[in-house]
This record gives structure tokens, sequence and C-alpha cells, in this order.
């Protein structure tokens, strides 16, 4: 317990501070009085200004619009990458020399090898044309030219020709984009904390749109891997950013609707990208109808996008909260005395905090007053306290095994016989009623269970797909798109559990780094993919066990469902 007296008032009292920045004002007669936490008296001032008023309805419509977007952008890859038909041509090429009764194409299907189609036959003439080759000629390398049938389809496999030796470079701009991620992930948690979400979001979208555009375009594949880093280094810093703007506009009562919404419209985005590319089959068609709509969110976003007014708060830049919050309450239609007195209280115990440290400080310095600046915190200051420091590494960890447990279901099955747009859109459909069963689940048993039971579920759904009689293509489908539907509800879930346990002083250096965690688990899903080849039941297995594990330590983590919002380092600790 600390005390600091002040000397100038007539009233003798001293004010009582504990590490959870609760506050007493103690009258020289003894008797105290109570204020609220720094989180609870901005969720009061929240509710003051509506709760969830036509602004947070304008803003949750505008954030929809931008994660189904997202969505076709992201998930985009799982079409650009497509297998495109070529033949090979053969060595010393004219195409004069090609017996009339025979079409070019009909030609280079002869004269390729159907095995691999990565060689060519070599070919003997007669009277100045080419004899077709028999199964006994003798073949050589796919080295003098190909020829891709884009007419029906075109993805960057066809447009860098990665085939044949090259095929496995169309990989490594998938890795590319999810590195870009991580990075950016890291990087853009940092500076939205310290600088504001506004400010970095609209870098964030500049450098999306910027990278974007050039990859499209790219003169070489060098250049497009290189702009496809830097793309996802860019949206990186989006996503997370209006998902945190939108939590932290809202009230409490409000934020697991929101965060389910949220989520169910990135699923919505997955859908509508398996319609656009089935009918935009060429893949910058694909990538240019992802792209445009940016230039008219980025127009939106610098014109009405709000600065978060938690951040504001916890900046103790209190004019320009107090001015946000007013635009909150004016379009809502709501009194703003109210909350312009709770905020003025924020002030006062801020200044008082100030002098009351200013005061330890000159205690420790034989008197000589002076006030040390508070250090911005970082996503270490997590880490300082061995007890509270098992809630970030907790989040951390299951967002990795999410991401693992999603990428590698969602590879697994669009893998799977059938047709290719079947299965993505099963797998993209089955995510919106997995949205609606979290939020009912949610709503009913808390925030923690719900993510253990629909982890476990998943984890035991793929241990078991491996022992069960694959009877027809369908049933194994069926058992990817239950275990899709359960990891898709668990890890939306987690997303809103990370913002309610990381407080606004660090909330997005937490989340950022929390989604590149879900990155690492991204780029090893195909690696435990690979082990297959060592037994069939090995993937699966893995995801099954790692979901298991990681969703019973949620278990260990503080249940949040009616919690306001943590503002403080101090509030984290203590709650």
């Amino acid at each position: 317990m600390s005390w600091f007296r002040f000397p100038n008032r007539a009233a003798r009292c001293v004010i009582e501070r504990n590490t959870s920045f609760h506050f007493a004002i103690i009258s020289s007669s003894g008797k105290a009085e109570h204020y609220l936490s720094t989180s609870e008296i901005t969720e009061k001032i929240l509710k003051k200004c509506g709760g969830y008023g036509l602004f947070q309805k304008i803003l949750s419509i505008f954030v929809l619009m931008v994660v189904m977007i997202d969505a076709i952008e992201t998930l985009a890859m799982v079409f650009i990458r497509e297998t495109v038909p070529f033949a090979c041509y053969p060595a010393n090429f004219n195409e004069s020399m090609i017996p009339s009764n025979i079409s070019l194409d009909e030609f280079l299907s002869d004269v390729t090898v159907k095995e691999g189609k990565c060689s060519v036959y070599n070919l003997d003439t007669e009277d100045g044309f080419y004899v077709l080759p028999t199964n006994n000629s003798t073949k050589e390398p796919c080295n003098y030219g190909r020829k891709f049938y884009t007419e029906d389809l075109s993805s960057i496999v066809s447009e860098f020709e990665l085939v044949c030796d090259k095929e496995w470079l169309k990989n490594i701009a998938v890795s590319a984009n999810f590195a870009g991620i991580f990075v950016g992930n890291l990087v853009f948690g940092i500076l939205s904390d310290r600088f504001g979400r506004y400010k970095t979001y609209c870098i964030g979208e500049i450098i999306y749109m910027c990278c974007s555009l050039t990859k499209i375009n790219a003169p070489n594949y060098i250049v497009f891997v290189v702009m496809y880093f830097l793309e996802g280094f860019g949206s990186a810093g989006t996503y997370i950013i209006l998902y945190t703007i939108l939590i932290e506009c809202v009230s409490q009562n409000y934020k697991m609707r929101l965060n389910f919404i949220c989520h169910g419209s990135f699923a919505v985005g997955g859908v509508i990208l398996g319609g656009l590319a089935y009918l935009l089959r060429k893949w910058k068609h694909l990538l240019y109808a992802a792209w445009s709509p940016h230039i008219l969110i980025f127009i939106i976003a610098l014109k009405y996008l709000p600065e978060s007014p938690r951040w504001l708060l916890n900046k103790q830049r209190f004019a320009e909260a107090e001015k946000s919050f007013n635009r909150i309450a004016k379009l809502n239609g709501k009194d703003n005395e109210d909350m312009v007195n709770l905020i003025r209280e924020l002030q006062r115990k801020a200044e008082s905090k100030s002098k009351f440290d200013e005061e330890v400080v000159g205690n420790k310095n034989l008197g000589k007053k002076q006030r040390i600046p508070e250090k911005p915190k970082t996503v270490i200051d997590l880490l300082k306290r061995p007890r509270s420091a098992m809630i970030p590494i907790n989040i951390w960890f299951n967002w990795f095994v999410n991401s693992m447990l999603y990428y590698g279901v969602t590879l697994n099955s669009v893998d799977m016989s059938g047709n290719r747009y079947v299965n993505y859109l099963m797998m993209a459909v089955i995510e919106i009623p997995g949205n609606i069963l979290g939020c009912i689940t949610f709503h009913w048993f808390g925030h923690r269970k719900p993510i253990v039971f629909f982890m476990v579920l998943a984890g035991i759904n793929c241990i078991v797909s491996n022992f069960v009689p694959k009877v027809s293509v369908w049933f194994p489908l069926i058992l990817a798109v239950v275990g899709k539907m359960g990891v898709t509800a668990s890890f939306n879930g987690i997303y809103l559990t990370s913002a309610e346990l990381f407080p606004t002083a660090v909330r997005n250096s937490g989340m950022g780094t929390a989604s590149s965690f879900a990155r690492v688990g991204g780029i090893v899903a195909p690696i435990f993919l690979g082990l297959s080849t060592y037994g069939s039941w090995i993937p699966l297995t893995v995801y099954g066990i790692f979901a298991v594990v990681a969703g019973l330590l949620i278990l260990l983590l503080p249940e949040m469902k009616d919690a306001c919002l943590l503002q403080t380092l101090e509030d984290m600790h203590n709650f």
C-alpha cells in the first residue's frame, strides 16, 4: 500500500492506491469514497454514449465489408496456384514442319510424354515433315519451351512457368505471404499501441494496395514473391487493427456477438471467393476483383474511421478522447453530460497518480521532486510477472494450434478426391454454422468451456478419421467438414478471448504477436501433411493431439464473459 498526502488541502486527507488502480479518498474522519477502476469507468462512458447505437452499427458494417474482402484476397492463394494444362515443344521446333492433317495443339499433345508431362519425344523427319513419335521413341527433358492452355484457366503456374523442376516454387509465394503477415503483425501491433489504431491502419492499407497492384503486374516471379511478402506485411496492419477498433468502441454486452458476426463475414467472403474463382478463371482478373474495393474502403476510412477512444484514454489524451466520445454520443442521440463528467473523473485520477509518483520519487531522491516519464508498454511487459505471463503464453500457443489445424484441415480436404470447387465450397460454407454455434454456446456457457469443447471435438475428429473405413469419397470429406466447423468456432473464440484478456495498453501488440504465432501454425501445417509419406495416419493424429492439449489448457485462463475490457497491465495482473 502506498500513501500520498496533499499538504495544500483544507481537510487533511490521504490517497490510498493499490496495484489494480482503484482509488479511495480517505478524509480526516476516516470515511472512504470508493472509485471505480479505469476499465469500469471506460465501460460506463461507452454505455452513456449508447453502448451500441447508430455510430457502432455504421462502424460494424464498414468492418464487416473489409473482413469479407480480406477473406477473398487472403484465400485467393488457393486458386491462383492451380495447375494449368501444358504441352512441351520439341528441340528445334518448326511449326511449318507439322503434318497438314494435324493441328498445332494435337501435335504438341502427341509429342509430349504423357507420364509426368515434363518430357518430350525426339522427332524424326520425313519429306520435310515431322514423324509422329511412337512408344519406342527416345525422350528428352522439356527444356525447349512450353505452351500453356490458358483459354479457360490461368494462374501463376502458367504466368511464370512453375512446372516440372520449378513446380516447388509455386509454394514459395504462399510462404512469403505468411512471412510478411508474421513480420507485419509484430511491427503493426507495436506501432498501433504506441501511435494509434487509425494512423497505423492507414499506413498498412497504403502498403497493401501499392504492393498488391505491383504483384499482379509483376514482370517476373522474383518481383511477384517480394511483393506478395510486402502485401502480407501491409495486410497485417489492417485486419486485426480494424477488429480491435470495433471491439474497443462497443460496450461489453455486444463484443461477443460482434466477434462471431465479424468472423462469420470472413466465412461469407470465403464463399464469395468460391463463386468468383469459378467465374473468373484468369488469375489476374480474380486478384483485381479482390484488390479494387480497397480504393473505396481507403477513401471511407480516411474520412470516417475513428481513432479508438479507449486507446486515447489509455494514453491520457483526454481532450481528444472527449471529442471522440462526443462524436459517438451525438450520432447515437445521447446526452453527453454524464459522459464528460466520467472522462473528467479519469483525468483527475491520472493527475492524482502523477502527483503520487512525483512525491514517491521526491522522497527517494531526498526531497528533490522530479517526474520520471512512464515508458510505453510493450508485449514484453506481458511476460514480466510469472503468474500473469502464463495468460499470453497460453493464448499464443492456442493461436498456433488453431491456425495449424485450420489450414491443415483445409489443405487436406481441398486435395482430396472429388471436385476441387465443391470441396472448397463445403469447407467455406461450414464456417457460417460454426460461427453461429460458437455464438450460441458462448452466450449460454461462458467463453472458456465452448473453446475447450470445440478444440477437443476437432482434435478427436482428426484422430478418429484415421481409423474409420473409407467407404466413399464423401465420408472422409464429411469428417473433414465437421472438424473444420469445430476449429472455426474455437479459432474465433480464442480471437475474442485474446481481445478481452490483453489490456488496451498492449492489446494490438498482444494480438499481433498471437497472429504471428498463427502464421507459424499455417507454415507448419503443410509440413505435417508431408509426414503422410511415413504413414497416412500421422498428420491428422499430430493435429488431433495438439488440439486436445491446447483445448484443455484454455481451462487455465480466467473467464471473461461478463467482464469489462481491460485497460491497463495492472488490470490484467490482478484480474
